[in-house]
This record gives C-alpha cells, sequence and structure tokens, in this order.
C-alpha cells in the first residue's frame, strides 16, 4: 500500500539517486509496520480488554483502539507523525460531526462547510499578504495557485508574469498551424487586452482584468485536467477485468459536466481573490494584508462549485496547527511534548469506535479504507447484538447473522439476546 504511494512522491519531488538506494525501502518497511502494529494490536487490545471488564459496553472499542494507536505511532517516523496526526483528526471531527447529527444533538446547516472554508480562506490569504505570516510549504501552495503577486514586497519581486518563459510573449507563436496573419491578429489583441488599466500599487505587469482573467484561466484548467487524470487513473481496474467495454466507459465518464465543477472552484477561486485585491487598490488607493482578509473570504465562496466537507476540515485544522505554532513562537501557548501522538491517538480511537458501533456515521471513504485493510473483517461483526446501545450499529448491515457453531453459542438471529 505505502509503496506506490512513496514511490509516487519520491518521483514528484525528485529525490536523488542515494534516497531511491539507501532510504525508500526502509521508509515503506517503517511505515508498513506501523499500519500493520496499529491493526494487529487494535484486534488484540480489544480482546484483552474484554476480559479485563467482563463484557462489552458502549467504550469497549475506544480503549483498545487509543492503547493500539499509542503503540503503532510510536513506531512511524517522528517527521510523519504531525502529518497523520493532522489526516487522522480530520476524519475523526467529522466523524463526532456526523454522530451528533444522527442523535439530534445539531441540525444539519445547508452550506455550512462552504462558510466554514471561506472563514479559513480569510485568514489564510491574510496572513500569505503579510511578512513571514505562512511557513515556507503552505507559502508555496497558496503561491502556486492565485500567484506570488499580492505578496509583499520582501526581496526582489518576480512577477508570475514575469516568471513565464521568454517565448510565451508570443503568445500564438506555437500555434504553427494558424495562417500568419490570423497568428498576428490575434497576438495583437491580446497584446491590447494586457495593455489596459493597471492601479500604479499593483505588483502585476499587465491589465488589472488580463491578471484577474488569465490566472483564472489557468487554475481551470488545471482542475479540470486533474479531474480527468483522476477519472483516467481509477478507471485502470476495470481495463483489466473488462478490457472490451472499458473505452465506453471512460468515455461515458469523461463526458460528464461534473468533471469541470473542480477547474470551476479553482479558477473562480483565484479570479475573485485577485479581482477583489485590485478593485480594492482601485477605490482605497491604498494597499494592505487587510484586504488579503476580503479577497479571501469572497473567493472561499467558490467552493459552492465544489463542496467537499474533507478540504474544509483540512484546512482548518491546518490553520489551528498553523496559529498554535505562532502562538508557541511568542510564548503566549505552551508546548506539549509528544502532542502529535496523543492527538493521533485519541482521533484514531474516536474512528475505531465509530467503526465498531456507528460504521454509518464514519467518512465513506475512509470506511472503504478500513474494509481494504482488514478484507472485509470489519463489516462481519454481528452488530445486531450492539443495536441495544440505540446507535442504530446494525444500519449498514441489517441482515448480516455470522454462522455460528452450536457448539459454543445458541445465538440465532431472531433472539433472545
Amino acid at each position: 500500500m505505502y509503496a506506490p504511494l512513496y514511490l509516487v512522491t519520491a518521483v514528484l519531488r525528485r529525490k536523488n539517486k542515494d534516497y531511491f538506494l539507501k532510504r525508500l525501502l526502509p521508509e515503506i518497511l517503517q511505515s508498513t509496520l506501523f499500519l500493520g502494529t496499529n491493526a494487529f494490536m487494535f484486534i488484540a487490545s480489544f480482546c484483552v480488554w474484554r476480559k479485563i471488564l467482563g463484557g462489552f459496553f458502549l467504550f469497549s472499542s475506544f480503549l483498545p483502539a487509543f492503547c493500539a494507536s499509542v503503540c503503532a505511532i510510536s513506531i512511524e517516523r517522528k517527521k510523519r507523525r504531525g502529518l497523520l496526526a493532522l489526516y487522522i483528526t480530520n476524519v475523526a471531527v467529522e466523524t463526532l460531526y456526523r454522530m451528533a447529527l444522527s442523535r439530534g444533538i445539531v441540525t444539519e446547516r445547508k452550506n455550512i462547510e462552504v462558510l466554514l472554508f471561506s472563514v479559513t480562506s480569510a485568514i489564510y490569504m491574510y496572513f500569505f499578504r503579510m511578512k513571514n505570516g505562512l511557513e515556507k510549504s503552505t507559502l508555496s501552495a497558496i503561491g502556486f495557485l492565485v500567484g506570488y503577486d499580492e505578496r509583499p514586497q520582501v526581496e526582489p519581486h518576480v512577477s508570475s508574469t514575469e516568471s513565464l518563459p521568454r517565448k510565451e510573449k508570443s503568445f500564438l507563436g506555437k500555434f504553427q498551424c494558424l495562417p500568419k496573419w490570423l497568428e498576428q491578429a490575434l497576438s495583437n489583441l491580446h497584446q491590447r487586452f494586457r495593455k489596459g488599466p493597471r492601479h500604479h500599487l499593483c505588483r502585476h505587469t499587465h491589465s488589472c482584468l488580463a491578471y484577474t482573467l488569465e490566472g483564472s484561466a489557468v487554475q481551470f484548467g488545471i482542475g479540470c485536467a486533474a479531474q480527468i487524470g483522476i477519472i483516467c487513473l481509477t478507471s485502470l481496474p476495470r481495463l483489466l477485468k473488462e478490457p472490451k467495454t472499458f473505452l465506453g466507459h471512460l468515455a461515458r465518464s469523461l463526458w460528464k459536466k461534473d468533471n469541470c465543477y473542480l477547474g470551476a472552484f479553482l479558477g473562480s477561486f483565484v479570479g475573485i481573490f485577485r479581482l477583489i485585491n485590485c478593485l480594492l487598490r482601485w477605490l482605497r488607493n491604498h494597499d494592505e494584508a487587510f484586504h488579503g482578509l476580503i479577497a479571501g473570504f469572497l473567493a472561499g465562496w467558490s467552493m459552492m462549485w465544489y463542496k467537499s466537507v474533507t478540504v474544509a476540515l483540512y484546512m482548518t485544522l491546518k490553520l489551528v496547527e498553523i496559529l498554535y505554532f505562532k502562538g508557541i513562537a511568542t510564548g503566549k501557548m505552551p508546548y506539549f511534548k509528544s502532542a502529535d501522538v496523543l492527538i493521533y491517538s485519541i482521533s484514531t480511537a474516536v474512528c475505531f469506535h465509530a467503526g465498531v458501533f456507528e460504521p454509518h456515521n464514519i467518512r465513506p471513504t475512509y470506511w472503504r479504507f478500513l474494509l481494504r485493510l482488514t478484507k472485509n473483517r470489519f463489516a462481519e461483526m454481528n452488530r445486531k447484538l450492539l443495536d441495544v446501545y440505540g446507535v442504530n450499529s446494525s444500519k449498514l448491515y441489517p441482515n448480516f447473522w455470522p454462522n455460528y457453531d452450536p457448539r459454543y453459542t445458541n445465538l440465532r438471529p431472531e433472539g433472545p439476546w
């Protein structure tokens, strides 16, 4: 499982030969051992705690999962513990929210994930427009999305348009198939479009309109390409199973308007962010980091194109982590040693507890991951016996009943239990 993930990551990051020869295999084995330990220790701890407690209770799965997770995460590399803690906390928070919904503790709010993303985006973009506001990795990710023209000038500035190769200036020169007159006409139109009005405080080199639309168009293309790439990759198993129908299935999958939603989300986010920043400079004749707060909030509503609780929660939790470390750096927040181990263990325990008692409240993708990891064994628990706790444990598998050996039990589907 980890082998293809680590291999692709190493290739994308252009790791050197020494990494592939000496470090790749040990890292794969270490992460595989971590995952295997987590699964094995959970089952072992589950049986041990049942013996200690004398039976099953509503939280009989939480304690075993916590103990197993502490042991497992201690095996994993320290560099990955924070990332794993962040990911599983994302899943755990969503699980707790679903559990609260199913109990009627909270009511579902329309577009709540969009609002959450907008608020988070506003704070991110405020820090993005500040000097030393974000760490390098986060800064690079946001810079790739919206460009660096809105960053404060802390070093010799390279505009996102200036950083393009020189041959890009000809715009249509690479389309040799076009007649010369048409190529020249389109090139002149493009240059006139770029030479529109630009505020003197704007750091981009072309007109504000060109700056907005060109950035939006680029990210729209990237989003659509990414969506199509994901569809092609997820369709590969079908090529092996049903090669005759593969092309027809792939064509139908690609010919859907849904494939443009990710592109529309990214494109509109960049377009709105750039537009609002330019507009505020024109209106106020002033530029400051606060503009990023307003632009980020309004741009965040572009998630209406591509609603995702997962993305909204991840961005929010990552922001909480950034703010916490900023608090530590300024001495306003305490530092807790091994906090990543504790957060990972508690969050995993929440997810495993839900996996036993309330699998219908787990994020579907994470539930499928657990089923793949256990070869569907997690689904083969007799959850009808757990319905007495009132959490509708057998909702996903209402008709499942194990084939018990009558020599050891007299349990029957019709009861009594």
